[in-house]
């Protein structure tokens, strides 16, 4: 797994966003892929990124665990629910 490769796909979905700075990522288990959350900014949520690049938004008042396990359910959020202006929302939802 590419830790790296799959933050900067969390990085790039939160710059569309509008959320910019400092993200904190961590390893999910069993190899998942990452969780990646913006470092000090409240409410946020988090997107856990898999080996495959499928993402998932988790809203912040989600428990890690909730998320988790959906993501490992194969919940997915589309990418372009993350693109501001074309077609995506102001905070994306998993479908």
């Amino acid at each position: 797994m590419d830790a790296g490769r799959l933050t900067r796909v969390a990085a790039a979905l939160f710059a569309e966003l509008g959320i910019d700075g400092v993200l904190t990522a961590r390893e999910l288990p069993d190899g998942l892929g990452v969780s990646v959350w913006p470092a000090g900014v409240r409410g946020a949520g988090t997107i856990l990124v898999g080996c495959d690049e499928s993402v998932l938004f988790v809203a912040s008042a989600t428990s890690p665990d909730a998320g988790l396990a959906a993501f490992r359910q194969g919940r997915r959020t589309p990418v372009e629910r993350f693109r501001r202006g074309r077609g995506g929302g102001a905070v994306p939802d998993a479908r």
